[in-house]
């Protein structure tokens, strides 16, 4: 009775009374599956059975975690795509990492270590053909072989490795990806012939084990019993069988078998080829039209953001520009929300452009996705000092010629920002056609988003060489912007073209125009004015008298910007006079304490190349006194914006704020270059000075960087021969001062900085005649008392330079009173008047001086004495009895001296036996006795 009810369940020959019966016997037999949980035993539906997850353990869950990541590194390797095998290295590594208890405990698995080596070795075998990789995969390359370098040395892995490379046996992984899938006929044999309790068992591609429970006792339906084969086979089955009856060759176990080979044939297919061609029914109509080849997978972005943005039953036929509208206002509308990417919004507005010119609506709509692209390759962009990227940097230039071209080739599309979103009209072909939107706000922000990707690359890499290669194509977009403006008659237009200039100006005022070289430097022929159209300083000229002509309401930061510009050209140019007049007449000195920071900044790089100009005309003073403010406040670095210095008090706020300030390095001032010009200019002045004021006790200091070098080169036990900038100068200054003209020019010269000047033959030879003066100068001031005449004609020979040079430079002394000598010209001679006080008169004056002030500051004290007693004097101030008998002491001193200065004693102390005997150091020490005193 037992087998007949059990053949009951399998073929329907029984009747309704025996299988109700059997049924109920047997649930009151079977156990329940709230009681045993255990057994697995469930009710399962007509239509689909239930699944278990098996509990496993932590080990297994970490180490399939890290396999699924050892495989997608393999499926990377085999097409060659480094980006792909970086990110499974990195997942790989933070999947390690939460590993670690795990690993504490078991050890590290050897599958691990295998795939460690075979990165290594994929690596290696790259690296040896980079030169074969695109752009993209040879940059990941050498970021992947530099972590993973830096990841085996970090965390140990050197010496497993090295074990494995000796005996790789020894790391042979027992759970390989080939036994997790293992085949289910062996669940089947173990499954089909055990008891009710037994449950089939399957392996997910996630590696998670499912338990499909047998069929409990007193479950009514057929459909639901489980023999292992899927819903899809058994369906097929059904179809196959005539009439779809059961039949007793579903239940062999041979036949499953042979099932399940025909179903994993196509799964298993290895890529022997290309695919060849598919053809597949486009619209699957049941008129049967013609079939339409399609190559690749071109066509499957297009299919799915069909179906992410339009419904199914939508027939695109039937689109009209309106839906396409709405479309495009839902896109845009989800611009900034949170988890919206930007890339995928450039896609969907993509798609609508391409459908746009499929269906060929309106050139107004197609310009208003165009922009709106634009627009959105901003909104990549999610802090402010984050850079575009480079295939969005790339994307942004394409999209926005492309939406210039087609504004140029579409006349009757008025783009202006004067009117709202509302008011605009796309589709009214009767009405003027208007898109909302600016091309000056666009440029700009272009602009700003090119300076902050030179900012944030490297400038000794080849990647800011590759970057920069793209200001040609920036400089076209903006003249075109600027051509555009030019013809628009809307409102403000004298203000948009203000921007627009200034635009291109701070694109042009940095850069050298080769031609104006050539014509300062020699005459330029007929046959080269052909080929000068336009050269810059025209250019800027143009530009900024337009800027300065403008009076409206924002005129003054461009005005003053339009000036900086403008000087810096000139004196880039060498047009020192030109830069100074300008300078000068627009009093930008006095108010650009007022400016903006960025206006601040234009200011010094103005001043700083005005400095150098004048330095290459010869202008040692005006050089000096332009680098003087930059130079002595020790940040010349900070104050061009050409990096930060560090600081305590600044807070990280501060340093992004001062970081987005910085210029790009093309457009760098070489502060070396700056420095040497300044410290020169200040030899040129500073050592005839002091030459001339040695003996002077408090000298005025020209310039207090130059002197602070001196006195570091002074304190150094041993001074070797120079090597730096500084110390060339310093060697020179030195020389200078003993009169050696020669040897000063040669330390001069021989800086290499002054390699980077064009025109540096003619600046080596200014220097030359500079320094011969200067010398001249020195040495006049430093033996002059020497001699009661000297031969102009022997300085001349002396100083290799024309009498006539001599004669200029002595007779310029003589006039500014800083040398007492006269000019014979019979004899041509220069007759020198001992009139200047010897170095002895020199040292009574300062003394004298000195006493002068304490007998004053004494005053004050006896003045206080007749007011009140002595005494409380002393008691209030106990120093005042010390300072009257250094008093009494000193004006002894005095009396002395005064006797001293008396004409008919001046004339006996220059006698030598007298000023023998002062000197002697016997007298010396009386005079200083306090009891003399």
């Amino acid at each position: 009775s037992v087998e007949t009810e059990k053949m009951s369940r399998f073929f329907a020959t029984g009747d309704t009374s025996t299988e109700t019966s059997s049924s109920e016997s047997e649930d009151e037999q079977a156990p329940k599956p709230k009681a045993q949980p255990k057994k697995v035993a469930y009710a399962f539906s007509s239509e689909e059975e239930e699944e278990t997850r098996v509990v496993r353990s932590l080990k297994d869950k970490r180490f399939d975690i890290l396999k699924d990541h050892i495989k997608l590194i393999k499926n990377g390797k085999k097409i060659n795509d480094v980006v792909k095998v970086v990110e499974g290295f990195d997942a790989m590594k933070k999947s390690y990492d939460k590993s670690k208890t795990v690993v504490a405990k078991e050890g590290i698995p050897n599958f691990y270590i295998r795939a460690l080596a075979e990165i290594e070795d994929f690596v290696k075998e790259l690296w040896a053909n980079k030169s074969k990789l695109n752009k993209i995969n040879a940059k990941s390359l050498a970021s992947l072989r530099q972590n993973f370098r830096k990841y085996i040395k970090d965390s140990n892995f050197e010496e497993k490795l090295e074990k494995f490379r000796e005996n790789p046996e020894e790391f042979e992984d027992d759970d390989r990806e080939e036994e997790h899938e293992a085949p289910e006929q062996n669940s089947l044999d173990e499954g089909s012939e055990g008891e009710d309790e037994a449950a089939v068992r399957e392996h997910s591609e996630e590696g998670v084990v499912r338990l499909k429970p047998a069929k409990p006792e007193g479950d009514e339906s057929d459909d639901s019993i489980n023999w292992g084969m899927s819903s899809s086979s058994s369906e097929s089955d059904d179809e196959a069988l005539p009439g779809g009856k059961l039949h007793h060759t579903m239940f062999l176990k041979t036949n499953i078998a042979a099932a399940k080979e025909e179903r994993t044939k196509g799964k298993t297919r290895r890529d022997k080829g290309p695919r060849k061609e598919k053809q597949i029914d486009v619209d699957q109509k049941e008129d049967g039209e013609g079939w339409e080849t399609v190559k690749g997978r071109a066509s499957e972005p297009f299919r799915l953001l069909k179906q992410m943005l339009f419904p199914e039953g939508l027939d695109m036929e039937q689109l009209k520009p309106i839906d396409l509208l709405k479309k495009r206002g839902d896109i845009i509308s989800s611009r900034g929300r949170k988890g919206t990417s930007a890339a995928e919004l450039i896609e969907q507005l993509s798609y609508l452009l391409h459908l746009g010119r499929t269906k060929e609506f309106s050139p107004a709509l197609e310009a208003r996705l165009l922009l709106d692209i634009v627009i959105t390759v901003f909104d990549s962009v999610t802090n402010v000092d984050t850079p575009l990227k480079d295939e969005m940097w790339k994307k942004l230039l394409e999209e926005f010629e492309n939406f210039l071209n087609f504004l140029r080739e579409h006349n009757d599309i008025c783009l202006s920002d004067s009117i709202s979103e509302l008011e605009e009209n796309l589709l009214d072909t009767t009405r003027q056609v208007m898109v909302y939107g600016s091309l000056l706000v666009i440029i700009e922000r272009l602009d700003d988003e090119y300076t902050k990707l030179l900012q944030h690359t490297d400038s000794r890499s080849t990647a800011y060489l590759e970057r920069l290669k793209d200001e040609k194509l920036v400089c076209e977009l903006i003249v075109t912007v600027q051509s555009y403006l030019e013809k628009d008659v809307g409102t403000h237009k004298d203000s948009k073209l203000c921007r627009i200039y200034m635009t291109r100006i701070e694109h042009l005022y940095y850069k050298i125009d080769r031609q104006l070289q050539k014509e300062n430097l020699m005459e330029v022929t007929q046959s080269n004015e052909a080929l000068v159209a336009e050269n810059s300083s025209e250019l800027m000229s143009k530009l900024c008298s337009f800027i300065y002509n403008y009076s409206g309401a924002d005129h003054g930061r461009i005005r003053t910007r339009a000036i900086l510009c403008h000087i810096y050209h000139h004196a880039l140019h060498d047009n020192w006079f030109e830069a100074r007049d300008l300078m000068l007449m627009s009093h930008l000195q006095e108010t650009i304490q007022f400016s903006d920071v960025d206006t601040q900044i234009l200011y010094n790089r103005a001043l700083a190349q005005l400095g150098m100009c004048a330095f290459r005309h010869g202008m040692v003073k005006d050089a000096h006194d332009a680098l003087l403010d930059i130079q002595s406040s020790g940040r010349s670095k900070e104050l061009l914006a050409q990096g930060l210095m560090a600081s305590k008090d600044r807070t990280p706020e501060q340093e992004k704020i001062e970081r987005r300030r910085l210029v790009p390095f093309h457009m760098h001032i070489n502060l070396e270059l700056m420095e040497c010009v300044y410290l020169t200019s200040a030899m040129v002045l500073e050592v005839p000075y002091i030459a001339l004021n040695e003996i002077e006790g408090r000298r005025r200091l020209v310039s207090k960087s130059f002197h602070h070098q001196l006195k570091v080169i002074e304190r150094q036990p041993l001074v070797g021969p120079p090597e730096t900038m500084r110390e060339h100068v310093v060697a020179a200054s030195n020389a200078m001062r003993e009169g050696d003209w020669k040897k000063c020019k040669d330390y001069i010269i021989s800086i290499k900085v002054w390699e980077l000047f064009i025109n540096k033959d003619q600046v080596k030879k200014m220097l030359k005649r500079k320094i011969q003066e200067e010398t001249l100068r020195t040495y006049i001031f430093t033996y002059g008392e020497v001699y009661d005449t000297l031969s102009l004609q022997r300085l001349s020979e002396m100083f290799e330079l024309p009498v006539e040079t001599v004669h200029s430079v002595i007779s310029k002394m003589i006039i500014k009173e800083e040398l007492m000598a006269s000019l014979d010209e019979p004899s041509q001679s220069l007759a020198i008047h001992h009139a200047r006080p010897s170095n002895l008169q020199c040292l009574a004056l300062q003394l004298s001086e000195k006493i002068s002030n304490l007998a004053e500051l004494n005053e004050d004290l006896m003045k206080l004495k007749h007011a009140t007693p002595w005494s409380k004097i002393i008691r209030t101030k106990p120093s005042a009895m010390y300072t009257c008998s250094l008093y009494t002491r000193l004006m002894c001193m005095a009396w002395l001296l005064g006797n001293i200065y008396r004409p008919w004693l001046l004339g006996n102390i220059y006698r030598p036996w007298l000023l023998g005997n002062i000197y002697r150091p016997w007298l010396l020490g009386n005079i200083y006795r306090p009891w003399l005193l």
